[in-house]
């Protein structure tokens, strides 16, 4: 099982569906990356840059951010303004054995996911939805909620507010590269010759498309990783080496530039927040 899906308690803690929400101001720290569940993500307010393999977005717009299982995606949010979202994840198993219609509906995710601006009106309908889903205990009634969201979503996606800005190729192979190899080391130079394009193209792009340097974005791949193993109790000198810090005083001196504070401090911070 992922990471990822470790993170979000997938056949752990939910098998079939999960509602989970945040709202604050925190750092987010994210990658680019996959699961094996379908996500809608409704994302209320803040300056979000959500990234698809075939289109990117970056504002401070209300937005549904619909991506299917192995769909990779990458969603960072700027910590000067409140970012709050609600995301309901269900999988394959939940719907497609009960609702005949299904393969018709999965065109609603788009080949490699879909991105739609939401006016406030749109953006309350599926909050209430999602919070209806949440609240409900019986399965069918979710299935029901769950399709008329679906159902909804179509309508909308006939190009009103979908957004279509295509990143270049490149890109997101870089991403797909730093997120399999961000325990090793990696040099913007070295990865735009293997990726056949020049080093500045790839860092000017790759700045542009995900608001990040190449360096900032590795480091950041370390920082969550580090923190998903400080979680579970794994000690600072092996995740600095899992993670490729090479060693706990490079990790401290990471966290403290990204964070203020110590590995230790930021743990004990978060568990707090939970």
């Amino acid at each position: 099982m992922s990471a990822d899906l470790v993170a979000h308690g997938y056949k752990t803690s939910w098998s079939f569906y999960d509602v989970n929400r945040y709202e604050g101001y925190l750092p987010n720290m994210s990658d680019y990356h996959m699961h094996e569940y379908y996500e809608i993500s409704v994302i209320i307010s803040g300056k979000v840059k959500v990234l698809l393999s075939d289109t990117v977005h970056d504002g401070t717009e209300s937005r549904i951010v619909l991506t299917a299982p192995l769909t990779s995606h990458l969603v960072v949010c700027e910590p000067q303004m409140l970012y709050k979202r609600v995301n309901l994840l269900f999988s394959h198993d939940f719907i497609a054995e009960y609702v005949p219609e299904w393969k018709q509906l999965l065109s609603v995710f788009g080949k490699n996911g879909k991105i739609i601006i939401l006016d406030s009106d749109r953006l309350q309908e599926f909050v209430d939805i999602v919070d209806k889903f949440d609240s409900d205990t019986d399965d069918f009634r979710k299935r029901l909620l769950l399709m008329l969201m679906l159902s909804k979503i179509c309508d909308i996606s006939d190009g009103n507010g979908e957004v279509t800005d295509e990143p270049p190729t490149f890109v997101t192979e870089a991403l797909l590269y730093i997120q399999n190899n961000y325990n090793k080391k990696i040099v913007a130079g070295d990865l735009a010759w293997q990726l056949g394009v020049g080093r500045t193209t790839l860092m000017t792009a790759f700045k542009h498309y995900t608001g990040s340097t190449i360096s900032g974005f590795v480091t950041d791949c370390r920082l969550k990783n580090a923190i998903r193993l400080m979680k579970k109790g794994e000690i600072q000198q092996t995740v600095a080496a899992a993670c490729g810090f090479g060693d706990a005083c490079n990790m401290i001196r990471a966290f403290k530039t990204r964070f203020g504070v110590t590995p230790g401090k930021y743990i004990e911070k978060i568990k707090n927040q939970q």
